[in-house]
């Protein structure tokens, strides 16, 4: 039992007859005990369920959520046909002012996001005595759960608006989310992690023009900033640098806190500056953008012209409904997951350091295997507590989940996944089948939806995020999924193709706007494909082939 919270543990005799889906992003690497507690209650389970039931979003009434193996896995609470007429009624009806203003629903919602970061990133852990840092892990770890409900009632209105547009769409023009047609719809939108992105191909040029290429190329990254303080070019570059990381550098390397924050490890950064190095400091959505608008303006046109002219007005008005989903999806990262990651990784990390003075933990990062109420007792009374036996009972049994790399992709009974893909918005974003099997069109592999164009390289097999400084210039990515932190890599690969994935799924999204050929939701990538190997992605077809 994950932590000795066996609600969640998966029993296959009494969970073996739903389909239970493992949750992409949300799953690795395993969730810390701190994170575990409350965001496990809070994100999928109790978030899903409450936006989806405020809402009535008509195929579903939300998630149940179980582990195995120190993996999370998801199903649906579907609806029966009855119920779904009923609730799409009371969606529509919920939903109407979202409809007129989707873009404005997520602006007017971005504020109560943004005012917890505003409030909980400037605390200083340093100076709080014990007291005043225990409530701040409090603090963090009650915004996470507020964070997730909230951002979850924003998607499930979008994500319910953007089921039925897609519904619509095939109806009335036979495109569906696989149809490139569908992926120019979406293109051409700009949200704040490009704008990390950015920053990070301006400081690569910056690097360049004041002579510094040499010191990035030949050290190591942990220590190109003491070689840049050493002269003024240096200390120029590191400002500007430092002014960048008071922006974005409270953003996580992993998904969750088991990994430290770019300001915890500005080496991160650097290594992604020195892949824009190896780019010229190109930021390609910049010169894609005014390209892909253009091309998504005229396919509106060209596909509102197929819908008949009595349904075109509220058919335009969903399928703005559809591009908000696709740019809300992209830009709340940052304000949400990131900055909850963030800010309770700091707090928990600090606290560590001090129960490490005090002889209770080996390691600030051992603050991770408690949960808030053990961290704050450790905080106030020590090891009275039995502090140290808990974190290091829950520490082994995280590091044994670590040590299992062949998790399952489903449990229990995968007859069911057709119907949550069908009911369920979000579970369809994150895994749609492929649109033809392999035999059947010549190729290894095929995908649910992509991103257009063909490439061909090295393909360079990574299952997880923490393996992402294997990725070379020029490679072509192959992974199970990628998610908000994966975006840096983007800059320098020639193409992705992923295990899970649909038309508006993180890869894909990200893909069209780099402009580089995407095949998503093949289900089998990683088994069929394996590093070194020379591969040939094409977007437009969505079709993979190994030609060695």
């Amino acid at each position: 039992m994950p932590y000795g919270m066996d609600i969640y543990e998966y029993n296959e005799e009494r969970d073996g007859k739903y389909c239970w889906i493992s949750g992409a992003q949300w799953a690795w690497p395993p969730w810390a005990p701190l994170l575990f507690q409350d965001w496990m209650m809070s994100q999928p389970a109790l978030g899903e369920w409450a936006g989806y039931e405020a809402w009535a979003v008509p195929g579903t009434h939300g998630w149940d959520v179980r582990t195995k193996d120190g993996l999370m896995y998801i199903t649906v609470l579907l609806t029966d046909e009855e119920e779904r007429k009923q609730r799409e009624s009371i969606f529509m009806d919920k939903a109407a002012l979202v409809i007129e203003d989707p873009f404005g629903f997520w602006e007017s919602a971005r504020p109560k996001f943004k005012e917890n970061v505003d409030r909980l990133h400037p605390f200083d852990v340093e100076k709080a005595s014990n007291a005043e840092l225990a409530i701040h892990v409090c603090d963090c770890c009650d915004w996470g759960r507020s964070m997730a409900q909230l951002h979850m009632y924003v998607m499930s209105v979008l994500g319910g608006l953007t089921f039925l547009f897609r519904d619509m769409l095939w109806e009335l023009t036979k495109i569906d989310p696989s149809d490139l047609r569908f992926g120019k719809l979406m293109s051409g939108y700009d949200n704040i992690l490009y704008h990390a992105n950015k920053g990070l191909g301006e400081l690569a040029t910056s690097a360049m023009d004041l002579g510094l290429k040499e010191v990035f190329d030949t050290l190591n990254p942990d220590d190109v900033p003491a070689k840049l303080e050493e002269s003024d070019k240096g200390k120029e570059w590191l400002n500007q640098f430092n002014e960048y990381l008071k922006i974005y550098g409270m953003r996580p390397t992993l998904w969750g806190i088991s990994g430290p924050t770019w300001l915890e490890k500005p080496a991160i950064p650097i290594i992604d500056i020195k892949r824009m190095m190896d780019i010229g400091g190109i930021h390609a959505p910049d010169l894609q953008r005014e390209r892909l608008v253009k091309e998504r303006e005229k396919m509106e046109k060209e596909v509102i012209s197929m819908v008949p002219s009595e349904k075109q007005a509220l058919f335009a008005k969903m399928m703005k409904c559809a591009q908000a989903w696709g740019y809300f999806q992209e830009d709340h990262v940052y304000y949400c997951e990131f900055s909850v990651f963030a800010c309770l990784r700091r707090a928990a990390i600090e606290a560590g350091k001090r129960l490490v003075e005090g002889g209770v933990f080996d390691e600030p990062e051992d603050a991770i295997y408690l949960f808030r109420q053990e961290l704050a007792m450790a905080l106030e009374v020590g090891n009275r507590c039995g502090a140290r036996d808990i974190m290091q009972k829950r520490k082994e049994e995280y590091q044994g989940y670590l040590k299992i790399t062949d998790h399952p992709m489903m449990l229990g009974n995968p007859s069911m996944f057709d119907k949550m893909v069908r009911a369920d918005p979000i579970i369809a974003i994150g895994m749609s089948a492929p649109v033809a099997k392999p035999e059947e069109v010549g190729a290894t592999l095929v995908g649910a939806a992509g991103a257009p164009g063909e490439a061909e390289g090295t393909a360079r097999v990574i299952m997880s995020i923490d393996e992402l400084d294997k990725v070379q210039t020029g490679d072509i990515l192959v992974t199970p999924f990628t998610a908000p932190a994966w975006i840096p890599v983007f800059s320098i690969v020639k193409a992705v193709v992923t295990d899970m994935g649909g038309g508006l799924s993180h890869t894909v999204i990200v893909g069209r706007e780099y402009g580089m050929p995407v095949v998503a939701g093949t289900m089998e990538a990683t088994q069929k494909i394996k590093t070194g190997q020379k591969i040939k992605v094409d977007g437009n077809t969505l079709r993979v082939y190994v030609l060695d």
